[in-house]
């Protein structure tokens, strides 16, 4: 069928829509597998964990694990045109996973959007005659703070203004007695997040984080509004000026002192760190999220290609701009770093950190020495809240898509009204995070979100496609797709290697689990079992889901096994796009004839 005939069907009752063009499918998802991770934490676990070394066991996990998954999600997707939510008929007794991913797309998109609320605060701030992160003498300022890392002169006579959150050197603090901080640490503290003394003190409202939040919600409703319509357009901007706005701050950060010390330091090899399981765990892990897979945004974008789309082509293509990106990110950060810790004269070891504290507060400082700061931190906020929007539309669209499916409607105005009640209730689900104790919810959230669910879903993915639907059965539907079959590899890893290594990463995760902290304060232990409870309840569906398919049918326990592992009648292509009826549908006949012969009453 011609693109633009099926464009056209795609737009009629009962019919999915379809990407405009195929540049904007590949920009949503270069621009959704490019997150801001790829910018704070990825140049960080190099630099801890060897260098240049690290990238050897970062990309054995890409290929073994990360593209496995990434083409998985992407071709069921497109086979079956549903969303992550809906796409496990394919397999009803694990259709769990479907609202599993649902859930967990729904609770992190409300977290990751707290970033895009700093950020946008950040860039306000940015537009200030003087940055208010480089100088002490304001009100949200202690006694303790230094304009520069390295400065040991305090402010000794400047008053603690700051009354409204946490007490520096306080029973159950974050911070340390008597320790000190840079000017541009205690303005994230106290000004950004006015941050109260621990989890159990919620603290008040923050008036410019909420309208910063408002903000956010508003920007996201309107470029998805219309769906992938809007989305395709939009992410010729928030996917492609990243990429041209960090090239700019490439360029001016290797023209500083220092910045050539910080590139060696990131990309100088330690081999020694290879010999540590640890290590390779943490590459494993990093190339297996660097890419959010299981989440369902891949599975819900891959929903919107035309039916005969190469994917694979796709995964390929995209699988290799994003890893690079994480290299050309972490140029970009350790290129800034060391000129910073030229500045300071101290080892680059010490400037280094990783998550909020680099993108909030190291990366902040280091702009504010350059020439017109106001410029580059304009720039550097604009190009986190790009990458942010950008990484925010396959997991609010798994949400929405997910909501619209349930009742399939040819109306444009139900797409608006839904997406419009979506980013309501996440707005107001945002409002406990813009607290004074917001910070310590937020960490404690991103700290069980996703770290072992993920996993779970997973390693399920692989065992629900290539095992229970059947390997041989999955490469005949790419082969209706695409017109030739998976690589023989890609179906050996997806079969035996991706889901032991992953099982393997769970195990080590649990045996291994580290509690949650904010700086120096540790969680109350109570909060530990509410972030657990969390981490049971993301997962709860698959069970609860697998009992109740089981109890529906009849017959002994393996009958009804058999009979719930079955694809629903209706799995296969939207309205058998390739022109005859799937595997799926053809066993609609006999599961019929097995319901009335074989099974009792």
């Amino acid at each position: 069928m011609p693109q633009q005939e099926r464009r056209e069907k795609a737009s009629q009752p009962g019919q999915r829509e379809v990407w405009t063009h195929k540049r904007e499918y590949i920009l949503s998802q270069i621009g959704y597998s490019v997150g801001l991770g790829t910018f704070w934490r990825f140049p960080y676990l190099c630099n801890r964990n060897g260098g240049g070394a690290f990238l050897i066991p970062y990309f054995s996990g890409i290929l073994l694990c990360a593209v496995p998954l990434f083409f998985l999600e992407v071709s069921i997707g497109q086979f079956s045109s549903r969303s992550a939510a809906h796409v496990w008929a394919v397999c009803p007794l694990f259709k769990g996973i479907g609202l599993s991913q649902a859930i967990v797309c729904f609770t992190c998109s409300i977290s990751y959007n707290l970033i895009i609320v700093w950020t946008l605060y950040y860039l306000y701030k940015s537009f200030w005659p003087t940055l208010p992160w480089t100088t002490c003498n304001n009100w949200w300022n202690t006694a303790l703070c230094v304009n520069d890392l390295g400065s040991n002169t305090t402010h000794s006579d400047h008053y603690l203004n700051y009354t409204a959150g946490n007490v520096p050197g306080g029973t159950g603090a974050w911070r340390k007695p008597n320790e000190t901080l840079t000017a541009s640490e205690e303005f994230w503290q106290y000004n950004a997040l006015r941050v109260s003394n621990g989890f159990d003190t919620l603290g008040s409202v923050q008036t410019h984080l909420v309208i910063c939040a408002v903000f956010s919600w508003v920007i996201l409703f309107f470029c998805m509004m219309f769906g992938v319509k809007s989305v395709g357009k939009v992410v010729y901007v928030t996917a492609v000026m990243p990429f041209l706005l960090l090239t700019v701050l490439l360029i001016r950060s290797c023209m500083m002192p220092g910045s050539a010390d910080g590139i060696l330091y990131f990309l100088k090899p330690d081999f020694s760190h290879l010999l540590s399981v640890q290590v390779w765990l943490e590459a494993l892990l990093q190339g297996f999220y660097s890419m959010n897979t299981t989440y369902g945004g891949l599975i819900t974008m891959g929903s919107f290609n035309p039916f005969h789309n190469n994917c694979f082509r796709d995964v390929v293509l995209i699988t290799l701009i994003g890893e690079l990106s994480s290299i050309f990110c972490g140029l970009v950060v350790f290129s800034t770093l060391g000129f910073m810790a030229n500045e300071a004269q101290l080892p680059i070891s010490e400037v280094v950190t990783s998550g909020s504290g680099l993108g909030f507060i190291i990366y902040p400082e280091a702009i504010a020495k350059l020439p017109f700061p106001q410029l580059w931190a304009v720039l550097f906020f604009f190009t986190l809240l790009t990458v942010g929007i950008d990484s925010m539309f396959g997991t609010v669209e798994a949400v929405i898509s997910g909501v619209l499916e349930t009742r399939p409607s040819p109306h444009q105005q139900n797409r608006v009204m839904v997406t419009l009640c979506v980013c309501l209730i996440s707005f107001l689900l945002t409002i406990p995070f813009v607290t004074e104790g917001g910070v310590y919810f937020f960490q404690l959230l991103d700290w069980y979100s996703s770290s072992f669910n993920t996993l779970v879903i997973g390693f399920l993915e692989c065992v629900v496609i290539y095992w229970i639907y059947g390997s041989e059965k999955f490469s005949k539907d790419i082969e209706r797709m695409v017109g030739g079959r998976a690589p023989t590899v890609m179906r050996l890893l997806s079969s035996y290697v991706t889901p032991v290594i992953l099982f393997a990463a769970l195990i080590y995760s649990l045996v291994g689990y580290d509690p949650p902290s904010y700086g120096n304060y540790l969680y109350p232990e109570y909060a530990k079992i509410i972030g657990i409870l969390v981490t049971v309840g993301f997962s709860l569906p698959i069970p609860v889901i697998f009992m109740n398919e089981c109890l529906k049918r009849k017959g002994t326990l393996q009958q009804r096994l058999c009979l719930a592992s079955r694809p629903s009648p209706d799995w296969g292509p939207l309205c058998g796009e390739d022109g005859y009826q799937t595997d799926g549908q053809r066993e609609n006949t006999a599961i019929g004839l097995i319901s009335r012969t074989d099974i009792p009453n």
